[in-house]
């Protein structure tokens, strides 16, 4: 077992959402421990090639990977579920599922407490931060 970390990610989703954020998290599973989740926010699509709007989530993971691997691995659970393989053109597209890692850290508090600087997930990040200060 290697050295864990923390890793916050950003789930996004506008084909499915329900369904794709759910089996995305399952997935996550699979490569270490989901240790916080956020509630999915319904998001404006940012861009004239998207239809639907989007869900956002934030989800922070436990696990030993270090981060290019992991990162391999999320594209491969994105590709799964339907997703295209990485291409210029993917960015424009509606998605069933895209994951971002924006953050590492050695402890669960710091992960927790880094904020995304992607305006749709700030808007996610501000409301987990309301629920858990209720």
């Amino acid at each position: 077992m290697g050295f864990m970390s923390f890793f916050l990610l950003g789930l996004g989703s506008n084909i499915k959402p329900e369904d794709n954020l759910t089996q995305a998290a399952s997935a996550l599973e699979q490569l270490g421990r989901v240790a916080a989740t956020s509630p999915a926010l319904a998001t404006a699509p940012v861009g004239e090639t998207f239809h639907h709007e989007f869900r956002n989530q934030l989800l922070i993971l436990e696990c030993d990977l270090p981060a290019p691997m992991l990162k391999h691995r999320l594209q491969a659970i994105e590709v799964d579920l339907g997703r295209e393989p990485k291409s210029p053109a993917r960015k424009t597209r509606d998605r069933p599922i895209d994951i971002d890692i924006l953050a590492q850290a050695e402890t669960l508090e710091s992960c927790r407490h880094a904020v995304p600087e992607e305006s749709y997930y700030q808007s996610v990040y501000q409301l987990w931060c309301q629920e858990e200060n209720v």
